[in-house]
């Protein structure tokens, strides 16, 4: 049985915005819809919807391992600062994967964006990708950088490729260095 809660309440002004354009007289809706047969836990998120522009392609069902020659495992890593969901996966191409990355024009870039822009510089084809999310490696310096290249070549070792066939990426914290278990 589905369950409905639908509020709407006005804001308070806090001190940060006196004087600014803040109204307090706006109000906002907040609606959720809570389903408590459906079998799963409260911290679930469902999927977002898949906006696929316009092209010369096609969805093909099945997320990530959908396409020929792909394969990926997720796991829980202890990166995340709380909680125990998954936090770090590997995604992996059997054979040269054509690849390209959209990085941020911000002169002020995280480890693995640098490496990334490196390794994309001298060939777009690679065969694995390493993602974590808890740390960011942003604002770590030479050290993330290196933790980049050590998260890297651990990879290539493991499957066996050249370093320059795996790219890393990473999301969290800003500040943080990757944990790494050598």
């Amino acid at each position: 049985m589905p369950l409905s809660l639908n509020l709407t309440t006005p804001l308070q002004a806090s001190p940060e915005f006196s004087g600014s354009s803040f109204s307090p007289r706006r109000r906002i809706r907040v609606s959720s819809i809570v389903r408590s047969d459906m079998g799963i836990d409260s911290n679930h998120i469902p999927a977002a919807p898949i906006l696929l522009p316009e092209g010369p392609w096609t969805q093909i069902a099945g997320g990530v391992t959908a396409a020929k020659g792909f394969k990926a495992a997720g796991i829980y890593g202890g990166l995340r600062a709380k909680g125990e969901k998954p936090d770090l996966a590997l995604v992996t191409c059997d054979v040269d994967a054509v690849s390209a990355g959209a990085f941020t024009k911000n002169i002020v870039a995280a480890a693995p964006i640098t490496y990334c822009r490196k390794v994309l510089d001298a060939s777009s084809l690679a065969r694995a990708v390493l993602i974590n999310a808890g740390q960011a490696n942003a604002a770590t310096g030479d050290a993330g950088y290196q933790d980049t290249i050590e998260c890297a070549n651990a990879v290539a070792e493991l499957l066996r490729l050249s370093p320059e066939a795996v790219f890393i990426q990473s999301t969290g914290v800003i500040g943080q260095r990757i944990k790494k278990v050598l």
